[in-house]
């Protein structure tokens, strides 16, 4: 390997190679968008358990229960995010509510 004179040091090398993969791998409409995208209305099963943090089999059983915001297109089962949000809340609530009854009585 060359000591300085006149070529690159490796890490000037590699600095080099990221900034025009950098430019290489960045979509056209992505550079020239300066607003971020708005994240999907619906999302896959598999998407929503890593949101949750739950494996993939749990989140396929969360989406069979009759109050889950799922719905299939075709094949494809797709989750509401709205929807998603808004039957957590109801979870929360629920559970709540049940444990101040207890509480109560």
């Amino acid at each position: 390997m060359k000591e300085q004179s006149g070529s690159y040091n490796i890490a000037e090398r590699l600095a080099t190679r990221k900034r025009k993969q950098t430019v290489v791998n960045t979509p056209p409409e992505a550079a020239a968008s300066p607003v971020p995208s708005q994240p999907r209305m619906v999302m896959t099963v598999e998407e929503m358990g890593r949101e949750l943090g739950v494996s993939r089999a749990t989140a396929y059983e969360l989406s069979q229960h009759p109050d889950f915001p799922s719905f299939s297109i075709g094949r494809r089962v797709l989750v509401s995010r709205d929807g998603l949000a808004k039957w957590i809340e109801k979870q929360y609530t629920e559970k709540h509510i049940e444990s101040s009854e207890t509480i109560e009585k």
